[in-house]
């Protein structure tokens, strides 16, 4: 496949992923929805048609499921590291105002986005970009990843923490897309990504802006310094030589 063809996929890819959670979310102004429940699972719903059309791209495309990264994974000591980026925001206490119900949706809501933006990013286009290499595919995956928060600019929230959030997305994506690359599965980025989605949902949304951007900042240290040990293991096992 030549590399505009290739190219052309991808960014074809972005726009489908920034299609689904776009039209839920013209559905739920227009129907004036406030019920947190109730926006989750309409959310959630249009996350899970999302996964549903995904799976038919994948069986037109000429990669296997099993390709793709849907498949067992080997966990790493990497884990440790990710495990510490979700406690930091529980310094700032849990969201109260988070009832049974709408715990249940979000967390239905979130493991629908950990699918499909996964089997997008580190999947379908993951695997397209590593025609031309795997260093492509880690970066280009990343960039798109961000690239997709990007939209994010167009909300009410401060602009400094949002270009904060757009560059933790892109060390978020950077990060994942090389434990699929040590791991060829994508069983413990969907994990991280839904966690990661509860856990920003769960946490106290009023904290001060200076306090989010402190431990967002401590996040993308971490994320910098986790990226930069794995793409060394990744050169020491040769996988890009592969």
């Amino acid at each position: 496949m030549k590399p505009i063809t290739i190219i052309r996929k991808s960014v074809l890819l972005l726009l489908f992923s920034l299609i689904i959670p776009t039209s839920a979310g013209v559905y739920i102004s227009i129907k004036e929805v406030t019920d947190p429940t109730n926006i989750y699972l309409i959310n959630g719903c249009a996350m899970l048609a999302g996964c549903l059309f995904l799976l038919l791209i994948i069986q037109k495309s000429r990669f296997h499921f099993k390709e793709i990264g849907f498949r067992k994974g080997t966990l790493g000591l990497w884990i440790f590291p990710l495990l510490f980026i979700e406690a930091v925001p529980f310094i700032a206490g849990l969201n109260k105002d988070i009832s049974l119900s709408s715990f249940m949706a979000l967390c239905f809501f979130m493991v629908c986005v950990g699918i499909f933006e996964e089997g997008i990013f580190r999947g379908i286009l993951f695997q397209y970009l590593k025609q031309i290499n795997l260093n492509t595919a880690i970066w280009g995956s990343a960039i798109l990843f961000g690239l997709g928060h990007a939209a994010n600019l167009l909300s009410a929230k401060s602009l400094t923490l949002t270009v904060a959030q757009i560059l933790f997305a892109f060390l978020f994506g950077l990060v994942a897309a090389e434990i699929v690359a040590l791991t060829n599965s994508l069983q413990w980025v969907i994990i991280w990504h839904s966690v990661h989605n509860i856990v920003d949902q769960m946490t106290n949304g009023n904290t001060p802006l200076g306090m989010q951007m402190l431990w967002l900042s401590i996040q993308c240290v971490i994320l910098l310094v986790l990226a930069v040990v794995l793409w060394r293991r990744l050169r020491m096992k040769k996988v890009f030589n592969r």
